[in-house]
């Protein structure tokens, strides 16, 4: 997020100028492009380093600012990986709108849904890689878990739309078929065809 630039403004009264209306949103901004900062620090620190690397020292250096300014904005680190892992699942979730917008509930809308994800994973694939680590340390957090939790929740409506019974376990499963595609995409650095052809295939998608 770019930093606001300040602008020449009227000179004001004395009196007047102790508060300017522009004060608190100037002050906003300013903290929302730290936070920024900070968030993308992480994702340069997480790809160097993964998750057992990305302490608040790596990231504060990588950021330019002091230790304190870092808990002005995140509690503890483990807030910190929450945030940058809610960026991502933010990430996700426009671009799997984008990707099914007009499609009805079925096959086609799981595929597209679940490509969009995919592609997602290979953009931020430090971020994806940190969630990974997470979750085989037991390292999730409560929200963590629930955003994972949402994206098979997602997938329920359109295999109930198909006919099956057993939705969520469903989706379930179309969760961590989607993942494993990740795993792998992630190893080789890029798309792998074959892995996408097999899940739209178990998918029926046409």
């Amino acid at each position: 997020m770019p930093v606001p630039t300040s602008s020449r403004r009227p000179r004001r009264p004395r009196a007047a100028a102790v508060e300017t209306p522009s004060a608190a949103p100037a002050a906003q901004g300013g903290a929302h492009a730290t936070r920024a900062a900070l968030l993308a620090a992480g994702v340069a620190v997480a790809e160097r380093e993964g998750l057992a690397g990305l302490s608040v020292n790596r990231v504060v250096a990588e950021a330019g600012v002091a230790k304190g300014t870092f808990y002005v904005h995140f509690a503890d680190r483990r807030a910190f990986i929450d945030s940058l892992h809610q960026g991502f699942h933010e990430r996700v979730a426009q671009a799997a709108v984008a990707a099914t917008r007009g499609i009805e509930p079925g096959a086609e809308l799981l595929w597209r849904g679940a490509q969009a994800y995919l592609d997602v994973c290979l953009s931020d694939s430090a971020i994806k890689a940190l969630a990974l680590e997470a979750r085989t340390e037991g390292a999730l957090t409560d929200s963590m878990h629930a955003r994972h939790e949402s994206f098979a929740e997602s997938a329920v409506p359109s295999f109930r739309a198909l006919g099956w019974p057993d939705a969520r376990s469903a989706a379930q499963l179309l969760a961590a078929m989607t993942s494993e595609v990740a795993i792998r995409e992630l190893e080789a650095g890029r798309r792998v065809p074959g892995a996408r052809r097999a899940l739209k295939r178990f998918l029926g998608a046409g």
